[in-house]
């Protein structure tokens, strides 16, 4: 018996953890898609993916490719309750510093 109570346990925390993690990844996508649509005058047209990933540091990151810059990719996350802009990187390979980002906040 106490066999079928570990395995329900078990079982009831990994579909927790999977829902929790679902939820907040589509949470802060919906999130980070506002911000750049209500506070930085994007057209949704504009937006070619939002990608929200639950890693180390930071926790929870998005990624965002631009329409008119698919070779670049945005990073924004969370922070003291405002969306951030936090790095920028190329698709491949490795950013030599001389790329001028389209889409790059100043902070």
């Amino acid at each position: 018996m106490k066999k079928y109570g570990i395995a329900i346990f078990i079982v009831t925390l990994i579909a927790s953890i999977w829902i929790l993690s679902s939820y907040t990844k589509s949470y802060t996508q919906n999130e980070v898609f506002s911000y750049l649509v209500k506070a930085q005058g994007y057209k949704p047209s504009e937006i070619y993916s939002v990608e929200t990933q639950i890693a180390k540091a930071p926790l929870v990151s998005t990624q965002v490719i631009f329409k008119d810059e698919i070779n670049a990719r945005y990073f924004y996350k969370k922070e003291q309750g405002k969306i951030i802009q936090y790095n920028q990187a190329p698709i491949k390979g490795v950013d030599d510093g001389t790329y001028n980002y389209k889409h790059h906040e100043n902070k």
